[in-house]
């Protein structure tokens, strides 16, 4: 119990590794030789990238200064605030997690995948697929089912999806954000079951062609994401408000945070999201069957390029407070 507890890569904010899946690895005293080392450092050097360029420079060009005073801003920089504070939290959370994925890889520790692609979720059931995996099983396993799941009829389904997401945001912190947070995404998985359980009795067939019902989805899904990250996101609920209302009412004025460099930042790591897992597979793969110096001399430049790239000074990661 001592080692699993204190096992620092997965401690903090995850991923949220399982006593009974750390502990059989532990009891095989894992062989350093046979270390995946190239699939460890391609880890943690994605994460730190992740972190110390994404996160920090999305932060710093627009995040911070918008969500600490919204009104001093035009609605089209509110409004990719939002969008930056989307991508700044997914890079600074799964880069975090990527890192300790990684370092655990490297003492022979094999953890759970935490992430995958959220931002190409097509519901905000899809999404909770898809982000923070393992929180994500530990909510449906000790609170949804226990709570009764889906077991007791459709209101108590209801209920439990609303109560377990809502739980789900105090897990984060006893504030009010964290809570309206919960209660968003709560509140929509619920209309979404109740939504597909109605529509599966009325509709047959296809409404609209399949490639604008996934677009119609997505934009749905990622706007309604943005919204809950709005109040994660906000100090104070009149600084939430104040934001939502800049958007709606699309305050004018000049925009000169919203800048080519953000926009292509937030547009490339939406797109990242869409490569396939083949792909990614693929280019893994052939990382690995590069011999060791050609591996040390691309981590290097890894190494650099995050140097380079990385503005001075580096903010604690977000999931750190929790």
């Amino acid at each position: 119990v001592g080692v699993y507890l204190s096992f620092f890569p997965q401690l903090v904010a995850g991923p949220i590794v399982r006593a009974s899946e750390f502990a059989p690895q532990l009891l095989t005293h894992p062989d350093p030789r046979s270390v995946p080392t190239a699939e460890a450092f391609r880890l943690i050097f994605a994460g730190l990238f992740k972190k110390v360029v994404i996160s920090t420079f999305l932060a710093s060009a627009i995040v911070d200064e918008v969500f600490n005073l919204p009104d001093a801003y035009s609605g089209a920089e509110v409004l990719f605030a939002v969008y930056a504070y989307a991508i700044q939290i997914y890079a600074d959370f799964s880069g975090y997690t990527d890192i300790a994925i990684g370092v655990a890889l490297l003492m022979g520790f094999r953890f759970p995948q935490n992430f995958d692609a959220p931002y190409r979720a097509l519901s905000i059931q899809d999404f909770w697929r898809r982000w923070h995996m393992t929180l994500s099983n530990w909510l449906r396993d000790y609170l949804y089912i226990p709570l009764g799941g889906n077991r007791r009829g459709t209101l108590f389904t209801y209920r439990n999806l609303f109560l377990t997401m809502l739980l789900g945001g105090l897990w984060h912190g006893a504030a009010w954000n964290f809570v309206v947070w919960g209660a968003i995404h709560g509140g929509v998985l619920a209309a979404e079951r109740f939504v597909s359980t109605i529509w599966r009795r009325r509709v047959e067939g296809p409404v609209l062609p399949e490639a604008l019902s996934k677009a119609l989805r997505w934009l749905y899904t990622f706007h309604v994401v943005c919204l809950a990250w709005i109040f994660f996101r906000a100090e104070t609920f009149e600084i939430a408000t104040s934001m939502i209302g800049r958007i709606l009412g699309w305050a004018a004025g000049p925009s000169p945070l919203v800048t080519t460099l953000l926009v292509l930042t937030i547009v490339l790591m939406l797109v990242s999201q869409f490569v396939p897992a083949p792909v990614v597979d693929g280019l893994q793969l052939e990382f690995s069957r590069l011999s060791w110096v050609w591996q040390g001399v691309a981590l290097g430049f890894a190494i650099v390029l995050v140097d380079v790239l990385g503005p001075e000074g580096v903010a604690p990661f977000i999931y750190f407070q929790f």
